[in-house]
């Protein structure tokens, strides 16, 4: 959902600009055109984010900022720990989001 919203908001506005852009230089451009953009720029948007999150992963388990929970009240809720200093923390957590069984093989 999160990956979707996130999509669906970066193509809203490379949508918006490519409509304003192209409609300065050509008044007369169909509807089509813009459409075949929002949906190219979807498919290009997603996967940046799901391979920069991969990404982010990869870096953040190979620095260390991601290990098992320690002890206390969030050993119950998620078997991993991911530290407040990783440097794209949003990104490993998308990245743990969209892969569920990483949480269960560390």
């Amino acid at each position: 959902m999160k990956l979707a919203l996130l999509t669906f908001s970066v193509d809203q506005i490379l949508t918006a600009v490519f409509g304003y852009v192209t409609q300065q230089i050509d008044p007369g451009i169909s509807d089509i055109e813009t459409l075949i953009f929002s949906c190219i720029t979807c498919l290009l948007v997603s996967n940046w984010l799901v391979t920069d999150a991969r990404a982010a992963w990869a870096t953040a388990k190979k620095q260390g900022f991601i290990g098992p929970v320690r002890s206390g009240a969030n050993a119950h809720e998620a078997p991993l720990e991911i530290a407040n200093a990783c440097p794209r923390r949003w990104l490993v957590v998308l990245h743990l989001e969209l892969n569920p069984q990483l949480a269960q093989g560390m």
